[in-house]
């Protein structure tokens, strides 16, 4: 599972309290407070991350690539994303329906997500059936199958979320907003990727690319709930005996250089018919994760964005005209770039008005930015949300995998709240005036061009700054 329409979905709550790709920390329940889970090296020079909770017979199960998205070669969009699915339907001599029903006979799920920076192999099962569980997805890492005839059924399936993407307005704007966001940057990669691109892809540039990206120095193993540490070592040690330990793949330096940002206010008009409503999203690059002003900022965003009703963007936006139904700015979590990233949902008659009013509302919080008083407001809400967040053993597994993989220190997850904490007034004003660029914005909105282009010229926009794009040619 990828795209466009799961990382939003996950993007937006980050904007309330950082949730699976957000830096977070509370004390892990079924521990002592503070004590954080057990670190160690996994198989194949691999980390290992263990958070034990006995309360329930259950295991979550996360392993994540260091390598996501945004390794995927120029011209070979989506190519991680389809090499990982490809594993996942075939391996250890067991066809993907074999596979499938020994998933269930275990009482197990296990899926792929591919974001920009990583890619995952995420589960449950039983804590009785966990030997079994672990030698299933050790064959899908190290002895995967890849059947010609499974690559082709994989392609067209992942083909067909294209597809269907194009009847999701919200993520098809995302999928297009990436784009003009990020351009020919890594980030802009779409994880599920290009038809054009799947299907250039040899099954030999496939396979290589997996055993390249899926070695053990490239690994983060993570589980959390009835399991132990020094339990598990010889389960992992007996069913990943044969996983390469080679070097991790370099890191890309194209995905860590610095993204080109927008010059200006530009609108991508993605043109699809019969639109009574428009989904809206601006923003610019901002930070990578582990940057000094990104706490400092992620308040400030907070306080403009985020989902308390007396954000900026609620209370102006959605409380006080009605304008939208939805506003929302968030900040992404990312080992390289990661952007600031606005959304806007409205009726076609009021999206002119709405994206006038975003756009002062913005450039005026980069002009003034925020009291004393609403800094420690947004702080408290956030350190509160979080807690609430990471009460979720999976989340808060998430999250810890999502901090090693943007490069942030071992023990950020638990230390998040007295991080936030600690933060002045002074340091978030100072990184909204360093990070915030409100005058240079990609804009994409997805509705009825002929329309919005008409109202968007009488609102005196120069037709210059007006890109029209067909909602099917991307």
């Amino acid at each position: 599972m990828s795209g466009v329409g799961a990382v939003l979905s996950a993007a937006l709550v980050v904007g309330a309290a950082p949730v699976a790709a957000a830096p977070a920390g509370s004390a892990p329940s079924g521990g002592s407070p503070g004590s954080g889970p057990a670190r160690r090296a996994g198989p194949g020079g691999s980390l290992l991350i263990v958070e034990s909770n006995h309360s329930v017979p259950l295991v979550h199960v996360v392993i994540a690539s260091r390598s996501g998205s945004a390794s995927d070669p120029r011209h070979r969009e989506g190519l991680t994303n389809l090499a990982a699915e490809w594993a996942r339907h075939g391996a250890g001599g067991r066809s993907r329906s074999e596979m499938d029903e020994a998933l269930d006979a275990l009482g197990a799920t296990l899926e792929v997500h591919t974001e920009p920076d990583s890619t995952r192999f995420e589960g449950e099962v039983l804590t009785r059936n966990l030997a079994a569980y672990l030698a299933i997805v050790a064959d899908m890492l190290i002895r995967p199958t890849f059947s010609p005839a499974e690559l082709a059924r994989t392609r067209h399936e992942l083909e067909g979320q294209i597809d269907e993407l194009r009847n999701d307005d919200r993520a098809l704007c995302a999928r297009f907003f990436t784009r003009n966001l990020y351009g020919e940057h890594p980030y802009g990669h779409p994880p599920e990727g290009l038809k054009s691109a799947l299907d250039a892809a040899s099954a030999a540039e496939i396979a290589a690319h997996f055993h390249r990206n899926f070695g053990g120095r490239n690994l983060v193993f993570a589980l959390s709930g009835d399991v132990d540490a020094a339990a598990l070592d010889a389960a992992l040690t007996h069913s990943f005996r044969g996983l390469a330990d080679g070097p991790a793949p370099p890191p890309n330096a194209l995905e860590l250089r610095d993204p080109v940002p927008p010059k200006g206010w530009r609108i991508e008009l993605v043109d699809k018919p019969d639109r009574q409503q428009t989904q809206l999203m601006f923003g610019h690059p901002a930070l990578r994760a582990s940057d000094r002003d990104y706490l400092p900022l992620s308040i400030g965003l907070a306080a403009f964005g985020g989902r308390a009703m007396n954000a900026t963007l609620m209370d102006e936006v959605r409380r006080k005209r009605g304008l939208a139904y939805g506003a929302y700015l968030i900040l992404d979590e990312r080992r390289g770039v990661g952007a600031a990233t606005g959304w806007v949902f409205s009726g076609t008659d009021k999206t002119v008005a709405t994206l006038k009013l975003v756009l002062k509302l913005y450039v005026s919080f980069m002009d003034k930015g925020i009291s004393p008083t609403d800094v420690a407001f947004f702080q408290r809400f956030l350190i509160g949300s979080h807690a609430s967040e990471m009460d979720v053993p999976e989340h808060r597994l998430a999250a810890r995998v999502g901090a090693e993989i943007a490069g942030l220190p071992p023990d950020f997850v638990d230390s998040y709240p007295a991080r936030l904490g600690a933060v002045s007034a002074a340091e978030v004003n100072a990184a909204i005036k360093r990070r915030v660029h409100a005058r240079d914005l990609a804009i994409t909105m997805v509705a009825t061009a002929p329309i919005m282009k008409s109202l968007l010229l009488s609102a005196k926009l120069q037709e210059s700054a007006i890109d029209v794009v067909p909602y099917d040619a991307y």
